[in-house]
């Protein structure tokens, strides 16, 4: 009987443990989403910058073309 008890505890113990390792997943996937919808990173803003000098490039070399 006492076999059974100690097996229902190593149970019991077992899938709290489940579950706790379950909301620590749910929240560190959260903080991970929560990051990626923040500001633009960095290396994002300096590619649009860059691209916005590009264009602005290509338009003063067509416009001395024309």
């Amino acid at each position: 009987m006492e076999q059974q008890e100690l097996r229902r505890a190593a149970a019991k113990a077992f899938m709290e443990s489940l579950d706790k390792l379950q909301e620590t997943l749910s929240e560190s996937e959260a903080k991970t989403k929560a990051q990626a919808t923040a500001a633009p990173a960095r290396p994002e803003l300096e590619e649009f910058e860059q691209a916005v000098a590009d264009i602005e490039q290509f338009m003063q070399s067509r416009g001395e073309s024309a």
